[in-house]
């Protein structure tokens, strides 16, 4: 059975495209099967975790171990600081002094910034004087992420190259290069010998150099400025802090385009550019753009529409105007899930409406006119995919016959026409997330909700800047979104022992979700819904069968699926309810806005003040902390960029 690695546990420190990884311990030693070592310290075929250094989709470095005198540290402690910095504390416990008390104390140091890592060791003593021999073993393997993922990893590779002083591995367009200054390089080990004493410390410092020739993303040049934060303290003051912190360390642009920043999907999993996750990072980030002077809303939009949809190809999810789903160097394969996906993959059927959304909220806010200018002829095709996508009497399925989409005319649907592809391309994308209140899996063409509601905003919000800049197409636009909101009235609507609500998708006959789900949180503050319809969602999503005390559900408690470590079917995704508070605020539900935004708070409280990816959906009233999915990514983008909404559901100004 493959089990993903674990993450709950690790520390790491992320500069994109580079990431380190540490165990619980501070230790970076990432063992073979079968190799001795400390029990859970990367040890590929536990699920504990893993550890190492990676560059893009690649784990290049999986050992960098330290001894005094060959003797391991005994770990102490492991703090995160700002700038990309992990601090691991250690006692040497087995070199003897006058004493029972320790008498030699290990600080490592590891800097992260892009492409570049350094490792600096800081030896300290109680004893007059002590002769030392400090030594890093390496190893590199050159694992790529998708092997990760199904806890496979490859053996460690001999260095290419090793000089004084020095060491390089390669393979292919990618290169680890290390040097460390005074150093020795017996076997691939680095040593140095030294002496420190009571008052005089032992310091040594290496460096790794990560490059790939062929990653598909690159470091995004830093922001011009960024002014201090004059925040809140406290709980809040301290999300805020590591959350943008985060999202500095996420900033990737593509070769083609380096002045266009976007945030990678997340860490380690999603090290790229994904469409969805992007897009939704950027909106809620999109009220600190002038302070933060990022740009990262036009990046987004720029990046995106330099691979915006020519052709129709089903390989691919490709079609003409559509916005793609996630950009890698190579195709993902990954076996356990049946997923072998192109380079480039457009398979979201959500991309799409999402950027024409966030063109929108850019325009509005009146950040960057030179932008949005320029991806007008984006935006029309955009918009006329739209248009094609969600036309009355097609869908997205094919030709007429039950099942396959056309009893889902008029809306957006998607299904997946190779068998290798996602099977479900809105953003809860596990093969089990779109189910009935039975248990039983909806048969696609499935057309989400939430995506109408992103459908009806960006036809709206695109006809008024068709209308702003004199261009075409307006009144299409308008047509369009007042004829679906009228089909999402009258097809959507549901009802159980609590009321009416709006289901979670519709399967490929045209039949409701009859399963109230997270995501009829999206719906609101798109204007999809009257007043009257907003309400029964805001009371839906702080009632008990959604709202876990931490965040929303994804689905109800009442479900027959429900299961709070399902990654779809019972969690609790940051963004998700982020989003629903975002789009309380809109519609004036400032009580219920506040009553969720606590409730990510406390959760980002259980988790050193972040917010991971997603977290078990274990009521609070059952666990005083959040309790973590254990192969959650951390940092997350948009779940980092929530921590702008908790802020202005608690009213703080940004």
């Amino acid at each position: 059975m493959t089990v993903q690695p674990g993450l709950h546990r690790q520390y790491c420190s992320v500069a994109a495209p580079t990431q380190l990884w540490l165990d619980p311990d501070g230790r970076l030693d990432g063992r073979l099967p079968g190799e001795a070592g400390p029990a859970g310290a990367g040890n590929p075929t536990d699920p504990a975790g893993f550890t190492g250094l990676l560059h893009g989709d690649t784990r290049m470095l999986c050992r960098a171990l330290v001894r005094v005198n060959g003797l391991e540290p005994e770990p102490a402690t492991v703090e995160a600081e700002p700038g990309g910095v992990l601090r691991v504390r250690g006692l040497v416990r087995g070199i003897p002094g006058p004493t029972e008390d320790p008498a030699v104390e290990l600080v490592q140091t590891w800097t992260v910034t892009p492409g570049v890592v350094r490792h600096s060791l800081q030896l300290r003593t109680s004893l007059d004087s002590l002769d030392v021999e400090v030594e890093v073993e390496l190893a590199a393997d050159f694992t790529d992420m998708a092997q990760i993922r199904l806890s496979r990893f490859r053996e460690a590779s001999e260095p290419a190259k090793a000089d004084q002083s020095a060491l390089r591995w390669r393979e292919g367009g990618k290169t680890l290069s290390v040097a460390a200054p005074g150093a020795v390089t017996p076997d691939g080990r680095l040593a140095w010998r030294g002496s420190l004493g009571r008052g005089r410390t032992f310091e040594a410092e290496w460096q790794a150099v990560l490059t790939d020739e062929d990653d598909a993303v690159v470091a995004a040049r830093p922001p011009s400025s960024r002014p201090p934060r004059t925040g809140p303290a406290g709980a809040l003051g301290l999300l805020l802090d590591n959350s943008l912190d985060e999202v500095a360390g996420l900033r990737l642009a593509t070769r083609q385009l380096p002045d266009a920043p976007f945030t990678a999907a997340g860490a380690p999993w999603y090290f790229t550019l994904f469409g969805r996750d992007s897009l939704w990072a950027a909106r809620l980030l999109l009220p600190l753009e002038a302070g933060l002077d990022t740009g990262l809303a036009a990046g987004t939009l720029r990046a995106l529409a330099a691979f915006q949809g020519t052709r129709t190809d089903a390989a691919a999810a490709e079609e003409p105007g559509k916005i793609l789903h996630e950009l890698r160097a190579k195709e993902l394969v990954l076996e356990s899930q049946g997923l072998r996906l192109p380079p480039v993959y457009f398979g979201a059927v959500d991309s799409t409406p999402l950027w024409l959304c966030l063109l929108g909220e850019l325009w509005r806010a009146g950040r960057n006119d030179d932008a949005v200018r320029s991806l007008l002829p984006n935006a029309a095709r955009a918009a006329d995919w739209l248009l094609a996508a969600g036309a009355p009497g097609t869908g997205n399925g094919g030709p007429a016959a039950a099942g396959d989409g056309t009893a889902n005319g008029g809306f957006l649907s998607y299904r997946d026409a190779t068998g290798h592809g996602l099977s479900n391309q809105g953003w809860k994308d596990s093969r089990d997330a779109m189910q009935f209140r039975d248990g039983r899996q909806a048969v696609g063409p499935i057309a989400l909700s939430e995506v109408q509601g992103y459908a009806y905003q960006a036809a709206l919000e695109t006809a008024e800047i068709f209308d702003a800049y004199g261009e075409p197409g307006s009144q299409a636009l308008r047509d369009f979104a007042a004829a679906l909101r009228v089909r999402f009235r009258e097809r959507f609507w549901v009802e159980d022992e609590a009321g009416p609500f709006p289901a979670m998708a519709l399967d490929g006959h045209g039949i409701p979700l009859d399963i109230p789900g997270s995501n009829m949180g999206h719906l609101l503050g798109t204007g999809l819904l009257d007043q009257a319809e907003a309400r029964i969602v805001a009371d839906r999503l702080v009632s008990p069968e959604l709202f876990s005390g931490y965040g929303v559900h994804t689905i109800s408690r009442r479900a027959a699926g429900f299961w709070p470590f399902s990654y779809h079917c019972g969690s609790v995704w940051s963004h998700d309810t982020a989003i629903a508070i975002r789009g309380l605020l809109a519609e004036g539900f400032i009580a219920e806005a506040r009553l969720l935004a606590d409730g990510l708070l406390a959760a980002a409280a259980s988790f050193g003040h972040r917010l991971p990816e997603v977290f078990a959906g274990i009521r609070a009233e059952d666990s005083e902390v959040a309790v973590p999915y254990p192969a959650s990514c951390h940092p997350q983008a948009w779940s980092s960029a929530s921590a702008v909404v908790i802020a202005q559901a608690m009213g703080v100004g940004l």
